[in-house]
C-alpha cells in the first residue's frame, strides 16, 4: 500500500522491487568503509564525513574495476584482499633522519603494475646474494 502516490499494485511493485536489494548493497558498502556509525556533533562534520565516504566509495569502485579487468583477478579472490596486501607498507619516520618506506615485495609489485603506480625509489625489491662467487 502506498500513501499519497497514484500507483496501482504492479506499478508500485516495479518502482520498489529492487529497494531491498539496493539497501543491502548500500549497507555492505558502508560497512566496508566503516561508515555504519556516524558520530557527528555538527552539520559540517556530517557533511565532511559523507564527502569522505563518497570519495572512498568511488576509490573502492575503481579498485574493484581494476581487479576485475587485470590479472589481479587470478591472484586475489576479492578487491579487499588487494587492500589487505598493501596494508603492510609503512612509512617510517625518525627524528633527525630521512623518512623510509618499507620495500614492496611479492604481489605488492604486481598490484602497483596493475594500477600503473610507480614504486618509490629505494622500495623496489632487489635481492643480492651475500655469497662471493
Amino acid at each position: 500500500m502506498t500513501h499519497g502516490v497514484d500507483f496501482d499494485a504492479m506499478a508500485a511493485f516495479r518502482a520498489y522491487a529492487l529497494r531491498d536489494e539496493q539497501e543491502k548493497y548500500f549497507q555492505q558498502m558502508k560497512s566496508q568503509m566503516v561508515a555504519d556509525r556516524q558520530r557527528n556533533w555538527s552539520e559540517e562534520g556530517k557533511t565532511g564525513r559523507l564527502f569522505i565516504l563518497f570519495i572512498s566509495l568511488v576509490l573502492s569502485f575503481w579498485v574493484k574495476c581494476v581487479w576485475k579487468i587485470t590479472r589481479l583477478y587470478e591472484l586475489f579472490s576479492s578487491s579487499l584482499e588487494i587492500l589487505d596486501e598493501m596494508r603492510s607498507i609503512r612509512l617510517i619516520e625518525h627524528k633527525n633522519r630521512a623518512k623510509m618506506i618499507t620495500p614492496f615485495v611479492g604481489a605488492q609489485v604486481d598490484i602497483c603494475e596493475a594500477f600503473s603506480f610507480a614504486i618509490p625509489d629505494g622500495c623496489v625489491p632487489a635481492f643480492t646474494s651475500r655469497k662471493e662467487p
